[in-house]
């Protein structure tokens, strides 16, 4: 079977069940692999929203924005993955994604070591552990904003990785010239905002 009827196979499975995690993986992979990265980055985006633990899909996503031209997306997207793939022990997508953060001029993300923080008793909030680079503080003083996802952020988002946010998003805005005056750019900004903070 060639690249494209393959392509075209995995095309069907994965339009075919929009759950089908394997199946969007792997039409994501096959088209990265065919040098057609613009139409890799949704079905990638897909597997993510069915399992945000996929740490192989951010690195795909990630080589899938680089290949299109967005660097700033590709970083936050390769930031999360590097994370989530030490948290879950995913050594070799780990690996790849520092290299390609690299390649970026992009620093490697901070990743906690929780036997380090345990044994010198941290530094933060008794029992608070950011949802997102899984240190213990410094936690934020109030919610960035009204409702519950700005108390879910107060609750479970340390002080530093809400910095990085408020600079990523501008960087969003810019990049996908979202007019925030509109409900469907503040939808696609909220979106972003969670997949960064791994709230999604």
């Amino acid at each position: 079977m060639g690249t494209h009827e393959r392509i075209e196979q995995l095309r069907q499975l994965a339009e075919s069940d929009p759950n089908d995690e394997m199946a969007h993986f792997s039409l994501g992979n096959a088209l990265i692999d065919a040098g057609r990265p613009e139409e890799a980055g949704p079905y990638l985006q897909r597997v993510l929203a069915i399992n945000s633990q996929n740490s192989k899909a951010y690195q795909l996503l990630g080589e899938a924005q680089m290949g299109t031209g967005h660097r700033d997306l590709a970083i936050q997207t390769l930031t999360n993955g590097y994370r989530i793939a030490h948290r879950n022990g995913d050594l070799m997508p780990m690996k790849k994604m520092g290299e390609l953060l690299e390649q970026l001029g992009a620093p490697l993300p901070k990743v906690a070591d929780k036997k380090a923080a345990a044994a010198s008793g941290g530094g933060g909030v008794e029992g608070f552990s950011c949802r997102r680079c899984g240190g213990d503080g410094p936690k934020l003083a109030t919610r960035p904003f009204k409702g519950p996802l700005g108390e879910q952020i107060l609750a479970e988002i340390c002080e530093n990785c809400w910095r990085e946010w408020v600079g990523m998003g501008t960087k969003v805005i810019n990049e996908l010239r979202l007019p925030m005056f509109d409900p469907q750019a503040q939808e696609v900004y909220d979106k972003h905002m969670k997949e960064f903070l791994m709230l999604a």
